[in-house]
């Protein structure tokens, strides 16, 4: 498949956090020990959320080297180190810790990752999950806000109902000089300081105003104390209640990480040309993230029906979209309408618009 990914530089970590929800995840794969799973590495966190599932098989496939090499990085420290310094290097308890917890690690590490590591973490010394290209944009927006919208920020993590915050929402921020500069941050020009603007080239909507709308109607529907991606956006990994983390980054996980680990192979490539070779004909399922965000609407076409009716094997994929549509017009008669729809009502991250899972047989007891 052709991506815009091939076009742009893949010499830096473009993507520090997973931002697809692990529940979607699950809910859409519906993982079981039989699976042989092919999952897009990005930051790694869905990876290791669908190992606790306890597959048969993952494979770990992307594009870029830098996304292959931190998901290394974490297997190594997983497999060699507590939790505590695990949850550290990520960022969890600030900036001394993560010091710390490198120093620990460093000399355990092979020449090349020990280098590479070195130079990481004195250009990331707030740690893992604040150190890719979007995720530094992002958290530049709270950081440049006056101390009153900071202030409101934080309270809209205080209320104990969706009711109270939304009418904090509506009556502190909305409408205000907050809504033009998170309007003005997230549009597409200042958003290509996030990732690179070859990755709009199929986009035909400004992102600040449909990015602005989708928080206000998630700010109705989701209790935003108890959502990770919405405190993580504002407000950086720090002060992260335990029991909202990714599953892969809960402590009660980690031992299972630890044991699933050898099932995880991790490769360098293209996810569709992996599907359609003769070395993924195995895979019955897919995590896609949002790879079809970056394609012409015809190569998606293409892409989907030799997906879904050239395979020896059957196949269910799961995949979100951002500023795209993708799968609304297209192989439509392989979608779970049902499903898809309550993920994306479900979804846990406000920054997508719609889930959509696919598969090569339905019957009428799933759709």
């Amino acid at each position: 498949m052709h991506s815009e990914f091939e076009n742009v530089d893949l010499d830096l970590i473009r993507y520090s956090l997973v931002w697809e929800d692990a529940n979607t995840l699950y809910n859409g794969l519906e993982i079981d020990e039989k699976d042989r799973l092919l999952m897009i590495t990005s930051a790694g966190c869905n990876v290791l959320n669908a190992l606790l599932k306890k597959p048969a098989a993952i494979t770990a496939i992307d594009l870029n080297p830098e996304q292959n090499r931190l998901l290394l990085f974490k297997i190594h420290v997983i497999e060699n180190y507590d939790h505590e310094i695990f949850s550290a290097l990520l960022g969890f308890f600030g900036r001394s810790a993560v010091k710390e917890a490198w120093e620990k690690v460093v000399n355990s590490l092979e020449p090349v990752l020990q280098e590479h590591g070195v130079d990481f973490f004195l250009k990331n010394p707030d740690g893992i999950l604040s150190s890719g290209k979007l995720e530094t944009y992002i958290h530049g927006f709270y950081l440049g806000l006056s101390e009153k919208f900071q202030q409101k920020l934080r309270q809209l993590i205080s209320f104990g109902t969706i009711q109270e915050q939304q009418d904090f929402f509506q009556k502190e921020l909305n409408s205000t000089e907050f809504e033009k500069i998170f309007i003005d941050y997230f549009d597409q020009q200042n958003l290509s300081k996030g990732r690179d603007p070859k990755l709009f080239k199929h986009v035909k909507e400004s992102g600040g105003e449909i990015f602005y709308s989708r928080l206000k109607k998630f700010i109705g529907k989701q209790l935003l104390k108890d959502n990770f991606y919405f405190r993580f956006f504002m407000f950086g990994p720090q002060n992260m209640p335990e029991e909202i983390l990714p599953p892969c980054y809960r402590k009660e996980n980690f031992q299972i990480l630890k044991e699933q680990l050898h099932k995880l192979e991790i490769v360098a490539g293209e996810a569709i040309e992996y599907l359609l070779s003769q070395e993924g004909d195995d895979i019955n399922k897919a995590g896609l993230s949002n790879i079809f965000e970056y394609v012409a609407e015809e190569q998606f076409a293409e892409v989907c029906q030799n997906l879904l009716n050239f395979r020896e094997n059957p196949l269910r994929f799961i995949f979100w979209n951002l500023l795209q549509s993708q799968g609304d017009k297209h192989c439509k008669e392989h979608r779970l309408e049902k499903l898809s729809e309550d993920l994306t009502a479900n979804e846990g991250c406000f920054y997508f618009q719609n889930v959509r899972v696919m598969d090569t047989v339905l019957t009428n007891n799933r759709k």
